[in-house]
């Protein structure tokens, strides 16, 4: 067998063994990611809507993840902002983000994780179990 040939033959159970190991564990996807989790969840959001709340164009909202677990919650309107700090983290098994802003723990089921768009259910610490829908900004 040519060393090309074993090459690939290496290179696609490398892919096959990421591919397997990241697939299938939010409800809404995504099926397949070669990202870690932490990495899809770190960055600046838009929070698009929570539940049946969607925000106009002039109103943002926005949550910041760093990786190193701390966060930023910033909503404004007008000329008015208001800035938030916390820190973020998942339950043991990643399938909950537990978000702590302001001293106000909050804990979500993440309903989809892909590095453009977040989904994530507050029914675990809400009545309503509205889905909070997060877009990279």
């Amino acid at each position: 067998m040519s060393k090309l040939k074993k090459l690939s033959y290496v290179s696609l159970a490398g892919i096959t063994a990421l591919s397997v190991g990241s697939c299938g564990k939010y409800e809404d996807g995504p099926g397949i990611s070669l990202l870690t989790k932490k990495s899809r969840v770190a960055g600046n959001w838009n929070i698009k809507s929570i539940g049946t709340l969607v925000y106009p164009a002039n109103y943002s909202v926005n949550l910041e993840f760093e990786k190193s677990g701390s966060a930023t919650f910033t909503y404004s309107y007008g000329g008015y902002s208001e800035t938030y700090a916390g820190s973020w983290d998942f339950a043991s098994d990643k399938e909950n983000l537990i978000l702590n802003i302001d001293g106000d723990v909050q804990t979500f089921e993440i309903k989809r994780l892909t590095n453009k768009e977040i989904w994530l259910d507050d029914d675990i610490t809400s009545v309503d179990g509205d889905i909070w829908k997060l877009e990279a900004k």
